[in-house]
């Protein structure tokens, strides 16, 4: 992918860098492909929902919200915001530049974007493609009211209401998504109905299964112990699945997209790479996955909310225990002697023509 191959490294069975190890007992292995044998706007978008939908709650000093309250346990306030917009530049990074792997042409009518949150990706493309109407859908209102002329935001939960955002779509995207919807597939597959023939899906998203190039990282490293703890308490309260991303080939295939591909990209976690470009991946993961710590610790791993239990013990966590886990999380990021990495996957599929 133009000038940014050389950081974009395979992990493929086929792969014959026999230095490459997988810590996690759990693993499954993570391939670099897959290889299976503008409408006129709708004011009824946003009639029908409540005034809540611009209302907020107010929790352990952050700010969430209110539509569908308790939907997803992740802040909207500024210090999301922030996270949001370095999460942004980390993933446009690790596509060299580009906003989407789907080859749409350069002159695509719709785009809709599903969980689009503060709406950069959304207003990014709307300011790419000037051609095309562009919707972003989420359950917090809280988009700039400074975009382009040709994206629009609603206020929806995807899962739970119709489809009535349009049809004859070229790129349905999302990001971040699989690991919080209740069943992914359930979106592509009515995602699947409105895009237009030929049109595309693309999922952007983590696959915390932490590995390393080489034998520095211990078994019990500690990134990988957070987001084990994570996965589960996320799984345990919301039904959240944080490796979804490795099942979305298989069930895009079979709700009947073609074309399906599979990019995988290694993010440092640490300061260890020698390649600039990669340093600069692991210090945007640094910031994104520390405000992510604060995010987890303000509701999902608050003690004074959940009982939280140990991994390796069952015992129940204190929150000097779990303060002490992030603590150490956060000195990993900043850590040289761990050559550890997350993989981010990158899978898009087409409609058949």
């Amino acid at each position: 992918m133009d000038d940014s191959s050389d950081f974009i490294e395979p992990a493929s069975a086929h792969d014959d860098d026999s230095s490459l190890h997988v810590h996690d007992a759990d693993f499954h292995a993570v391939t670099s492909d897959y290889d299976p044998t503008l409408h006129e706007r709708n004011e009824s978008l946003v009639g029908s929902v409540t005034s809540s939908v611009n209302e907020h709650i107010y929790e352990n000093g952050r700010r969430y919200h209110k539509y569908k309250s308790g939907r997803y346990p992740i802040p909207n306030d500024d210090k999301e915001a922030s996270r949001e917009t370095v999460r942004n530049a980390l993933f446009q990074e690790l596509l060299g530049g580009r906003l989407h792997l789907s080859p749409i042409g350069d002159a695509p009518h719709n785009i809709m974007d599903i969980g689009t949150g503060f709406g950069d990706w959304a207003i990014d493309m709307a300011d790419r493609y000037p051609s095309a109407r562009v919707v972003g859908l989420d359950l917090s209102p809280i988009q700039s009211v400074w975009i382009p002329p040709n994206v629009e935001f609603v206020v929806d939960d995807v899962e739970d209401n119709a489809w009535i955002h349009g049809s004859d779509y070229d790129l349905v995207h999302l990001r971040m998504m699989a690991v919080i919807l209740k069943s992914p597939a359930t979106v592509a597959a009515t995602a699947f109905q409105h895009i237009k023939p030929g049109g595309w899906i693309e999922f952007h998203e983590v696959y915390p299964r932490i590995g390393c190039h080489d034998d520095t990282m211990p078994d019990d490293y500690v990134v990988g112990r957070f987001y084990r703890l994570v996965a589960r308490e996320l799984q345990r309260q919301h039904g959240w699945d944080l490796y979804a991303a490795e099942h979305l080939p298989a069930q895009l295939e079979q709700i009947g997209f073609v074309n399906i591909q599979r990019k995988v990209c290694h993010v440092p976690i640490g300061y260890w790479p020698k390649d600039p470009h990669r340093m600069q991946h692991a210090f945007l993961f640094e910031e994104t996955l520390a405000e992510f710590i604060a995010a987890m610790l303000a509701k999902p791993l608050n003690t004074r909310v959940h009982d939280i239990a140990s991994l390796e013990t069952g015992e129940i966590l204190t929150a000097q225990d779990i303060d002490a886990l992030c603590a150490e999380v956060q000195a990993a990021l900043c850590a040289r002697n761990v050559h550890a990495y997350i993989p981010f996957h990158f899978v898009w599929a087409q409609k058949p023509i």
